[in-house]
């Protein structure tokens, strides 16, 4: 091969390097504040809107529960905006209890800390930009 199909060839490899690690961005997620080592956390990282107001989602994690906090990585998602919503399912049975008012009384959180009045947090406050290498850092509430 001579130098001018060398350099070509190494010009070529560099671009689909590059262009192959285009889209694959990665989401870290920090849940701080898990009071009890009972249950499991559950995550589902909503891409857009309708999948936050739907029941889609583009990753999700199901982690046994334990006190402190837990990280978890998802990777290769596309450049977007994105949501979270998180549930400490103490008890086990697969939903977010609430009480006679409808009100939960199992810890839960949202991206961006997002809070959540009468119902769960809003898309627009919830919703964050991923781009590269992303960390969001989300406190339970009890």
């Amino acid at each position: 091969m001579n130098s001018s199909n060398l350099c070509r060839a190494i010009a070529l490899t560099l671009a689909l390097g590059v262009s192959g690690a285009a889209g694959a961005e990665t989401l870290t997620i920090v849940i701080e504040d898990i009071r009890e080592a009972s249950g499991t956390i559950r995550v589902r990282v909503h891409a857009g809107k309708a999948q936050f107001d739907g029941e889609g989602s583009v990753a999700q994690f199901l982690e046994p529960a334990a006190t402190g906090s837990i990280t978890l990585v998802a990777e290769d998602l596309p450049p977007g905006e994105y949501a979270i919503r998180i549930m400490h399912d103490v008890n086990g049975n697969d939903e977010l209890d609430t009480n006679f008012v409808g009100a939960p009384t199992e810890p839960f959180a949202f991206s961006n800390n997002a809070r959540a009045m009468f119902g769960p947090a809003s898309w627009e406050d919830a919703r964050f930009t991923l781009e590269g290498e992303v960390t969001q850092v989300i406190s339970l509430k009890p």
